[in-house]
């Protein structure tokens, strides 16, 4: 292993001072795979950032707080976004992996980082600022010097997801998501293909006109160029505008792989 320099903050003063120069460690599971190309490394677990609890009508969970955490405060939110967070990944690295480190590494086919966008999570920055996570996941990288200490969401958010997948406990091919929260418009969020999961605009636009079916061919529209080594972006494009109509009908969506479910979908759609 290529030698770097550990340094381990007792302040988020101290901190962000040293992540001008260095990279974030929370539970290590992002960084190991490239533990080679590091120089500089701000171990952030004597922060206190680890905390979940809910105030003002929020689940305020700290950037440190681990993902078995939330599996296991299912008292403080929706049941589906657990599921999601199961669906992340698997016991044994749940307790190892941060929640800030899980979504600000997620690529498009993160689970939970689909849920959050789907219930509206914002996230707060050192310093007090607070950002959409659907902003914050177009910063990355993060700035120099930049640490996140919390995300927070309402706690009577209602989530739908849905995802289908090789198996049931693989990462999704196609996923969606449908959220709603009092006061906000219904958000929908795309998963399974490219760097992050992804808002729907024209899909959100249609459901709040109780337009179900115009959700779903927004959701295949904004598919239409999803391809790659696991999917063809033809099955892709369909498999989201099914999962869309169901989820805005509320129906529950079968999870069965693209080689069983491609030709049942498109004959029942």
């Amino acid at each position: 292993m290529t030698p770097f320099k550990y340094l381990k903050p007792e302040s988020i003063e101290q901190a962000l001072e040293q992540l001008a120069s260095g990279v974030a460690l929370g539970g290590g599971t992002t960084l190991a795979p490239r533990r080679n190309s590091l120089e500089t490394v701000v171990d952030l677990q004597g922060l206190g950032l680890s905390d979940l609890e809910v105030s003002g009508g929020k689940v305020v969970a700290g950037a440190g707080c681990t993902l078995q955490q939330i599996v296991e405060a299912k008292e403080m939110m929706a049941e589906t976004l657990v599921e999601a967070c199961r669906r992340e990944a698997a016991w044994n690295l749940r307790n190892m992996a941060t929640l800030a480190g899980a979504v600000l590494a997620c690529d498009g086919r993160s689970p939970f980082t689909t849920a959050l966008l789907a219930v509206g999570a914002r996230a707060v920055l050192a310093g007090g600022e607070i950002v959409d996570l659907d902003d914050l996941l177009d910063r990355r990288p993060l700035a120099a010097g930049t640490l996140v200490t919390a995300f927070q969401w309402k706690t009577k958010a209602t989530l739908r997801y849905e995802q289908v997948a090789r198996s049931p406990s693989d990462r999704p091919i196609v996923a969606a998501a449908v959220g709603h929260t009092d006061g906000a418009a219904p958000r929908v969020v795309l998963a399974g293909f490219g760097a992050r999961p992804v808002r729907v605009p024209r899909a959100e636009k249609s459901l709040a006109a109780d337009d179900a079916r115009g959700a779903g061919d927004a959701a295949a529209e904004a598919y239409a160029q999803a391809g790659d080594a696991w999917a063809s972006a033809e099955y892709r494009a369909h498999t989201a505008g099914v999962l869309v109509r169901r989820l805005a009908a509320g129906a529950k969506v079968p999870s069965r792989s693209p080689e069983r479910s491609e030709g049942e979908a498109r004959d029942k759609s």
